[in-house]
């Protein structure tokens, strides 16, 4: 394999993963090839995004939320979701995301912090497809679902405090949020988890018109 011939393989697909290349050039020896992007990396013909993860150098990310489900199976939620809707002004300072899989973090050297945190898979939904850099997508909450899920992750934390736990975040609600699978999806949670649950009685009574 050349670098000509990854160049060609890969025009359409310009950020891929070691697995990919594996398959496309199964003839090739595996050590081979780690070999070779390791040498076409220190060329600056490649950057490593992160372990297994790769992207040609020339090719510039207009959107980095596209890297958030490409680095791990998941959709974008809490704060980095709530900013994109204009829910909170404060840009978020990683990139939230929620995945069925252990909570984890990835520190990229040119796009900032990935963090990943878990949820149970009765309340994995309430996400959409956004299509972003072709061929490439995403998958963000809707606003109800985000909001949904920052303070349910939120209210495990010790000094969460469901009483003021708004007065920093300057919600800005709009009239078409859906205040109805908001309530909808509560009562999913267990009673026992009483910070959520009073966190959402404040919500309501504080942000509902």
């Amino acid at each position: 394999m050349t670098y000509f011939e990854l160049k060609k393989k890969l025009q359409d697909y310009p950020i891929f993963r070691l697995d990919d290349i594996f398959k496309w050039f199964a003839n090739e020896n595996r050590r081979t090839i780690i070999f070779q992007l390791s040498v076409w990396t220190k060329r600056g013909h490649l950057e490593r995004l992160k372990r297994g993860i790769y992207k040609f150098s020339d090719y510039q990310i207009k959107d980095v939320l596209v890297l958030a489900d490409f680095f791990f199976p998941s959709y974008i939620s809490c704060e980095t979701a709530l900013n994109y809707y204009g829910i909170i002004p404060d840009i978020p300072f990683a990139t939230t995301s929620i995945s069925l899989k252990k909570t984890l973090t990835i520190k990229t050297e040119n796009y900032g912090l990935f963090i990943y945190r878990h949820i149970k898979p009765e309340l994995f939904f309430g996400h959409r497809k956004v299509d972003a850099d072709s061929p490439y997508s995403y998958r963000i909450a809707v606003p109800e679902k985000a909001l949904f899920d920052f303070l349910y992750l939120r209210s495990f934390g010790k000094g969460f405090d469901p009483k003021n736990c708004f007065k920093e975040m300057r919600l800005d609600i709009g009239e078409d949020f859906k205040w109805s699978d908001l309530k909808k999806w509560q009562k999913l949670v267990s009673s026992n988890n009483k910070k959520f649950h009073l966190s959402m009685e404040n919500l309501f009574k504080e942000y509902k018109k």
